[in-house]
C-alpha cells in the first residue's frame, strides 16, 4: 500500500545526476554581479539574462512590465547633542524626515506594555532587535515620533510596512507614518550610556524614495502532456545590494531546473511555470501578489502546488531538519528532503512571510528557505525564528556582504536537487501527492485548543463534530488511495480523483491560511489557522454582561458558520472520493 506522497518519479535519478554545480555558479556570478533594487537598471539586466537563458532552453516566456508601489531606502542617521553623528540604515516604507528632534526613551523589546510603561508617546523609541513590520506598527500605534532599532553586529535591510502587495483603499491607512532607523549594537550602547543622564534629545534623518514604479514580471512555462494543470516554481530576482544568496542562488536553481525539465518536456504529465518576481524586498511581495490578483482564476482552477525558492546554497547551510509547507504538502516535502539529503525533516506551518501569495486561491505550497545554518545561539537566529520560523539564516542576510563568496556550490547543487525532485513528484505523480488528512487533523487540533480556551463561554461543538467527521473520512480516503494501482486505473478515474483532491485544497488551505476573504491579501503579520475564531481565546478575560463580550460572541457565531460550511463541503468531497 503506497500513499500518493510516497511516489518516486523515474526521472529523479537521471536528472538529479545532471545537476551541474558549474552551471549553477555561472548563473549566480552573472546575476550577482548586478545590484538589483526593484525597478532598477541592474534588476532589468538580470531579468534580461533570465529571459535569454529560458528561451535558449526552449521555455515559453511571458514578460511584462507592471506598476507597483515600491520603497527604496537611501540614507539614515542620528545627530547627538554634541554634534556627532551615528550612521544607520533606514528601511523600505519608512517616511522621510529631516532632523526630526525628539527625546529618546528605551522601550526594550518594544512590546505594547513596554510603551505604556515608559510613557513613549511623543518620543523616539529605542527598540532592541530587527525592524520588523509588527514592531514598527506597535510603536506607531503607541504614539511614538519614530523608532531607533538596535541590532547586534550587522545592519540588515528590512521593510516595515504590514501591507502585503500593493495597498488598497482598505489598507493604505496602514502605510507607516513614523520614521525608523537601525543602528549597530555599539552605537545603541552609546545611546544607553547617554540615557543614564536624561533627558537625551537627538535629531533623526531618514531619506526614502517611495512611489509607483514600473517593475519587470516574468513567467516561463512548459506544457504538460496529459493534464492542463501546472506546478508553480517561483523566486524573486530583486535583492538588497548584490544578493548572491538572496536571491541570486535561488534564481540559478530555478534556471537549472528549467534546463533539465525542458530537455524532458515530453515526459511531464503536468505543466510547470517558472515565475520570477520583482518587488519582493521593496514592495512587500508586490510581484507575486500581482500575479495572484491577475491570474487568480487559473491558479484556483489549475495550480496543483507552489514551490518557493529562496536563499539557497549558503556557505555552511547543512541543516535540513526544518521545512515549511502547508499541511497537505508536508509529507511530500518531508519525504523529498529525506530521500535527497538523508536528513529527517519536520514540516512546519508557514509563517506569514515569503512570496506565499496564493493561499486565497487555495494553492498548497512547500518551502521558503530550505537549507539552513545549524542552530546557533545568536540574536539573529532567535529573531529569525520568531519572524519567519527558521533560525538558519546567516549573518550576511540582507546586507552588503551577501556576495558570491558566501555561496557553496555543493550546497547549492543539493538544494537544487531537492527542488527538482519535489517538482518532478508534483508534476508526474498519477495521484496528486497531497495529504489532506494531515490538514484536517491540524484544523481539528486548533478547534480543540480554541474550545479549551473558550470553556463554557462559547460552543464550538458544531465545528468540532464536523471536523472529526472530516478527519475520519479522509483517513478512509487515504487508505483507499493507497490501494489504487495507477497503471491499471482508467484515466477518467484518475482525473476524477485529482479533481477531488484539488477541490479539497481550495477549501482547506484558505480555512487554515487566510482570515476569510480569499480575494484580498492578509497583512504581513502572524496569522493563526481559523483566524476568525481566534477571538474565542479572549472571552475568558471579558465580562459576560459587557458589550465587548456580546459583540465578540456574535462575531464568533458567524465565523463558526464559515468554518462549519467549509468543513461540510470537505466532508462531502471526501464522500465523493470514497463513492465515485
Amino acid at each position: 500500500m503506497t500513499a500518493p506522497w510516497e511516489y518516486r518519479d523515474p526521472l529523479e535519478s537521471p536528472l538529479t545526476a545532471e545537476v551541474s554545480a558549474r552551471r549553477l555558479m555561472e548563473h549566480v556570478r552573472t546575476i550577482g554581479a548586478w545590484e538589483r533594487e526593484s525597478g532598477s537598471p541592474g534588476e532589468a539586466q538580470a531579468f534580461d539574462y533570465i529571459e535569454r537563458t529560458l528561451k535558449a532552453f526552449g521555455v515559453e516566456v511571458e514578460r511584462r512590465e507592471i506598476e507597483a508601489y515600491i520603497s527604496l531606502p537611501l540614507e539614515g542617521r542620528l545627530r547627538l547633542p554634541d554634534g556627532s553623528v551615528i550612521e544607520g540604515l533606514t528601511h523600505s516604507f519608512s517616511p522621510s524626515v529631516e532632523a526630526l528632534e525628539g527625546e529618546v526613551v528605551d522601550v526594550g523589546d518594544g512590546r505594547p506594555e513596554d510603551y505604556r510603561r515608559t510613557g513613549a508617546a511623543g518620543k523616539l523609541a529605542l527598540v532592541r532587535g530587527l525592524a520588523t513590520p509588527g514592531k514598527a506598527w506597535v510603536a506607531q500605534q503607541a504614539g511614538t515620533l519614530g523608532q531607533i532599532f538596535v541590532v547586534a553586529d550587522h545592519l540588515h535591510n528590512m521593510i516595515v510596512t504590514t501591507i502585503w502587495g500593493t495597498p488598497a483603499p482598505e489598507t493604505a491607512w496602514r502605510l507607516p507614518a513614523t520614521p525608523c532607523l537601525s543602528i549597530l549594537g555599539a552605537d545603541g550602547q552609546r545611546l544607553h550610556d547617554l540615557l543614564a543622564r536624561p533627558p537625551l534629545r537627538v535629531h533623526l534623518t531618514t531619506r526614502v524614495r517611495t512611489g509607483w514604479t514600473p517593475i519587470p514580471h516574468l513567467v516561463g512555462s512548459l506544457t504538460g502532456r496529459v493534464e492542463d494543470r501546472f506546478l508553480l516554481l517561483s523566486g524573486h530576482v530583486d535583492a538588497w545590494h548584490h544578493g548572491a544568496m538572496d536571491n541570486g542562488s535561488a534564481n540559478a536553481a530555478m534556471l537549472e531546473i528549467a534546463r533539465l525539465l525542458a530537455g524532458r518536456r515530453d515526459a511531464l504529465r503536468r505543466g510547470i511555470r517558472f515565475a520570477f518576481w520583482s518587488g519582493h524586498s521593496h514592495g512587500r511581495y508586490a510581484g507575486s501578489a500581482w500575479y495572484a490578483d491577475h491570474a487568480w482564476r487559473e491558479l484556483h482552477a489549475r495550480c496543483v502546488l507552489h514551490l518557493n525558492v529562496d536563499s539557497t546554497g549558503a556557505r555552511g547551510a547543512t541543516d535540513y531538519s526544518v521545512l515549511h509547507a502547508t499541511e497537505a504538502a508536508q509529507r511530500l516535502a518531508e519525504t523529498v528532503v529525506a530521500d535527497v539529503t538523508g536528513q529527517g525533516a519536520r514540516g512546519r506551518r508557514f509563517t506569514r512571510a515569503g512570496d506565499q501569495s496564493f493561499w486565497g486561491a487555495g494553492v498548497p505550497s512547500a518551502f521558503m528557505a530550505l537549507s539552513g545554518i545549524p542552530r546557533q545561539d545568536t540574536e539573529l537566529s532567535r529573531q529569525m525564528e520568531r519572524l519567519v520560523g527558521s533560525a538558519g539564516f546567516p549573518w550576511w542576510w540582507h546586507t552588503r556582504e551577501d556576495t558570491i563568496d558566501k555561496i557553496d556550490a555543493d550546497v547549492l547543487a543539493l538544494d537544487t536537487k531537492v527542488y527538482l525532485t519535489a517538482a518532478l513528484r508534483g508534476l508526474n505523480a498519477p495521484l496528486l501527492p497531497l495529504d489532506h488528512g494531515r490538514a484536517a487533523e491540524s484544523l481539528l487540533a486548533e478547534l480543540e485548543s480554541l474550545q479549551a480556551a473558550a470553556g463554557g463561554r462559547f460552543d464550538l461543538a458544531p465545528a468540532l463534530v464536523t471536523a472529526r467527521e472530516v478527519v475520519a473520512r479522509l483517513e478512509r480516503v487515504t487508505a483507499a488511495l493507497g490501494r489504487i494501482e495507477p497503471a491499471a486505473t482508467p484515466a477518467a478515474a484518475l482525473e476524477a480523483i485529482n479533481r477531488g483532491l484539488m477541490r479539497l485544497s481550495r477549501i482547506l488551505v484558505p480555512l487554515a491560511y487566510t482570515s476569510g476573504d480569499r480575494f484580498v491579501h492578509d497583512l504581513a503579520l502572524p496569522l493563526l489557522p481559523l483566524a476568525g475564531l481566534q477571538r474565542a481565546r479572549e472571552l475568558a478575560a471579558l465580562d459576560a454582561d459587557s458589550d465587548a463580550f456580546k459583540f465578540a460572541r456574535a462575531a464568533l457565531v458567524r465565523e463558526r458558520n464559515r468554518a462549519v460550511h467549509a468543513l461540510d463541503s470537505a466532508a462531502s468531497l471526501a464522500d465523493e472520493l470514497l463513492h465515485p
